[in-house]
């Protein structure tokens, strides 16, 4: 079993990618699904994200996730603050999911902080999925129902595109055109499962 990693900021279609992969033979663990999970169950992490973060919690105990994104997207400390306290949850509980994913050749682990959680050390590749700023704004708004300015805060937090370029191994490119995406999806996950280089 290989781990490839996948990742790529929001709104650029990373899903979209795991879910073809997912069609052809890949197994798929999402790293935000994985934190969903925690931040529903995990009651030592959320203590944690209450104490750094002051009242993040509702009154039933369970995560205000929009107000926790309010907090931490707007200032860069914060959010490393949160991958700080987040991070060792989320690669345990990973691990977990990805050792389940045993009889897939290839199991993707789509992770948007992949890099900045040095998560990538699981990963034999790494893939870099990419999108137009504006098509990944309005892509953030469908998804979330949030509106523009805070789409755009979300997008401006995380890292550019060279980003991805000087660090992945692979890179796909996602602006709309879903034929293009599927062809170059497609021969990506054919070179993977031979081992060959791009």
């Amino acid at each position: 079993m290989k781990i490839i990693g996948l990742t790529g900021g929001s709104g650029t279609g990373k899903g979209t990618v795991a879910t073809r992969m997912q069609a052809l033979g890949a197994g798929w663990v999402d790293a935000d699904a994985v934190y969903r999970d925690l931040c529903a169950h995990d009651r030592t992490m959320l203590a944690a994200l209450d104490a750094a973060f002051g009242g993040v919690l509702d009154a039933d105990g369970r995560l205000d996730r929009p107000k926790l994104a309010a907090i931490v997207f707007s200032d860069p400390e914060k959010l490393q603050t949160l991958n700080q306290i987040t991070v060792p949850y989320i690669r345990a509980a990973s691990l977990a999911a990805i050792r389940t994913q045993g009889d897939c050749p290839i199991v993707l682990y789509d992770a948007p902080t992949l890099f900045e959680a040095g998560m990538n050390d699981l990963c034999e590749q790494v893939i870099g999925v990419l999108a137009d700023p504006e098509i990944r704004v309005q892509r953030v708004m469908a998804r979330d129902g949030i509106g523009e300015a805070a789409a755009r805060a979300r997008i401006a937090a995380q890292p550019e595109d060279g980003f991805y370029r000087t660090r992945c191994d692979h890179i796909l490119e996602n602006n709309g055109d879903l034929s293009a995406l599927w062809r170059d999806t497609d021969a990506l996950y054919t070179i993977l499962r031979k081992g060959e280089e791009k």
